[in-house]
C-alpha cells in the first residue's frame, strides 16, 4: 500500500534545529565510519546538513521550511521523510511536532551525538547490522582503528590506582561567602537580570558537565575549622559519619558544610564537635532560608509524581525515589518547594534520633502521606517506626513488603466486616424486617446433633426427650 506522505508532512511546514550539545570532529567521524553504512547516504547527508545549519559559535537554533530542505538535498518529500525516520530510529534525531490555533505545524529537530565506538560495538544489534553491511575485512579494520591496546595493557600491568587529583577547595582557599552574594536591588543583580533577558543562551547540554560538585572532602573541611576545634576529633569516627549524613540529608557539598563549621560555638570544651548543636543550627538555617545548599541531583524528575500525586508502593518510581533522594528532597518534591519546620523535624528525627536508614525513612514518609491525606501525624509515624524497628526493616524492599502486606490485611478485614454485616441484616418483606424467634441453645444443639448424626447414640431424636419436644412444639405454635 502506497504511503500518503502529504498527510504527515507538507513542504510548507516549518522546522527548527537544535543541538543537544556541541559535536566534536571525532564524533562526526563516528557517524561517517559507523553509522553511514547502516542509515545510507541520504540520511547521512540530511544529518550533516542539519548539524551544519546550526550556528557553530553560539549553538543558536536554525529554522526553515521543508521545501528548502528538499531543494538543498535534491530529495523528494517522501525520500526526505524516509531519511529523517532512519535518523530517528538509529537515535541521532528526536522529533517534536508543535501546533498552533490555526492548525499550522512546526517541527522541532533535536540532533543527538552518536555513540562512542566502544558503546557502538557493545550494542549487539548495531554491531551486527554494521557487520552485515561492510563484511568481515572492513569490520576488523574499524575495530582495530578504534582499539585501545596500550590502555588495556596499562590496566593489567599497573593495577594499583590512586586518585591524587586536588580538590577545588584545596586550591582556591580564599573563596568567601561575600564574594558569591548578590544583594537584591543591587547594580550587579540588575546587570545579571538584564543579561538573562536580553541575551539568552542556547540550550546546549553536555554529557560531561564541568561543574564543581565534589563529594564531602575531609581535606576541604579541615580548612574551615576554627582554632578551638581539633581536626582529629571532628573529622574522624562518629563525628565524620554525622557530617556525611547531614550533607546527604540537607544536600550540602564541602563548601556549604564548611561555611557552617566555621562557627566556633559548635565545639565542646574538649575541642570536639557538638552534633546536637550542629543539627539544630542546620535546621534553623534551613527554616530561615540561609543554608548554602548544592543543587538537587536530577533524580526521578521524569517520574509522574509530585504535589498531590504519590508513587504507588512497590512501583519503580517508589523504589527509585526512596533510594536516590534524601528525605528532605523527597518532602520538597511532594510539597513542591520548601517544607515546613514540622515536616522537617519529623524526617530529621527519624534519620538522626531513631537511626533509620534514609531509604526506609523515605518509604515511611510516603506511606504515611498516602494513608493520612498528605499529613504526617506523629503518633501514627511512631507506631509504624516501632513496628519496623522490631522487625529489623533495613531496606526499601523490606519496607515495601510490609506496606503491601498491611494493605492486603486491611482489605481482607474490610471484606470480612462487610460480609458479616450483610449476614447480620434481617430478612425483609415489603420493606419491613421479618421478626424471627430464636430457638434455645439446647434445642439448636440437639437439632445439630441429629443432623450430623453425632449424638450420644445413633437413632435418637428429639422425641426421645419429652421435655425438649414439648418446648419445641410450644415455640412452633406461638410462631
Amino acid at each position: 500500500m502506497r504511503r500518503l506522505v502529504w498527510n504527515e508532512l507538507l513542504p510548507k511546514d516549518r522546522y527548527l534545529v537544535r543541538l543537544a550539545r556541541p559535536l566534536s570532529f571525532s564524533e562526526m567521524g563516528f557517524v561517517t565510519q559507523l553509522y553511514l553504512p547502516i542509515i545510507g547516504v541520504e540520511s547521512y547527508a540530511l544529518y550533516q546538513m542539519l548539524v551544519h545549519s546550526v550556528q557553530e559559535a553560539s549553538g543558536a537554533s536554525a529554522e526553515g521550511t521543508h521545501r528548502s530542505l528538499m531543494l538543498a538535498s535534491s530529495l523528494s518529500l517522501d525520500r526526505l521523510l524516509d531519511a529523517r525516520e532512519r535518523l530517528e530510529a538509529i537515535g541521532l534525531v528526536e522529533v517534536r511536532r508543535r501546533e498552533n490555533q490555526q492548525r499550522d505545524y512546526y517541527y522541532e529537530y533535536l540532533l543527538k551525538p552518536p555513540l562512542a565506538p566502544g558503546e557502538f560495538f557493545a550494542d549487539y544489534v548495531l554491531s551486527l547490522m554494521l557487520l552485515n553491511k561492510i563484511e568481515n575485512v572492513r569490520y576488523a579494520q574499524l575495530r582495530q582503528q578504534y582499539a585501545d591496546v596500550l590502555g588495556s595493557k596499562l590496566a593489567e600491568e599497573y593495577s594499583v590506582v590512586e586518585n591524587i587529583t586536588k580538590d577545588f577547595h584545596e586550591v582556591f582557599q580564599s573563596l568567601k561567602p561575600s564574594e558569591l552574594e548578590v544583594k537584591k536591588g543591587s547594580e550587579r543583580e540588575r546587570f545579571l537580570s538584564e543579561m538573562e533577558t536580553s541575551l539568552p543562551q542556547a540550550a546546549l547540554k553536555s554529557s560531561f558537565e564541568a561543574q564543581v560538585t565534589h563529594s564531602l572532602s575531609v581535606s576541604s573541611l579541615r580548612l574551615y575549622l576554627p582554632d578551638n576545634a581539633d581536626a582529629a576529633k571532628v573529622l574522624e569516627g562518629k563525628s565524620m559519619e554525622l557530617l556525611f549524613s547531614l550533607c546527604h540529608f540537607y544536600q550540602l557539598d564541602s563548601w556549604g558544610m564548611g561555611q557552617e563549621l566555621r562557627d566556633w560555638t559548635l565545639y565542646k570544651a574538649d575541642r570536639s564537635l557538638d552534633g546536637e548543636v550542629l543539627r539544630k543550627r542546620l535546621m534553623q538555617r534551613y527554616t530561615e532560608g540561609k543554608l548554602y545548599r548544592s543543587e538537587a541531583a536530577p533524580t526521578a524528575l521524569d517520574d509522574d509524581w509530585g504535589p498531590g500525586r504519590l508513587p504507588e508502593p512497590g512501583s519503580e518510581a517508589f523504589v527509585r525515589a526512596c533510594r536516590m533522594l534524601s528525605p528532605l528532597a523527597l518532602l520538597e518534591k511532594v510539597v513542591g518547594g520548601r517544607v515546613s519546620k514540622v515536616y522537617l523535624e519529623r524526617a530529621e528525627t527519624l534519620v538522626f534520633a531513631d537511626g533509620l536508614p534514609p531509604e526506609v525513612v523515605n518509604a515511611l514518609l510516603l506511606h504515611t502521606l498516602a494513608s493520612k491525606q498528605m499529613e504526617l501525624p506523629k503518633a501514627y509515624m511512631e507506631t509504624i517506626r516501632d513496628s519496623w524497628k522490631a522487625k529489623r526493616i533495613a531496606t526499601v524492599d523490606e519496607a515495601v513488603k510490609q506496606i503491601v502486606e498491611r494493605s492486603e490485611q486491611r482489605a481482607q478485614s474490610a471484606e470480612k466486616a462487610k460480609t458479616a454485616k450483610k449476614e447480620a441484616t434481617p430478612a425483609r418483606r415489603n420493606g419491613r424486617a421479618i421478626l424471627q424467634d430464636k430457638l434455645p441453645a439446647s434445642v439448636e444443639w440437639q437439632l445439630s446433633q441429629e443432623k450430623s448424626a453425632t449424638g450420644v447414640s445413633k437413632g435418637q431424636s428429639i422425641h426421645d426427650f419429652p421435655e425438649l419436644h414439648k418446648r419445641l412444639e410450644a415455640l412452633r405454635k406461638r410462631k
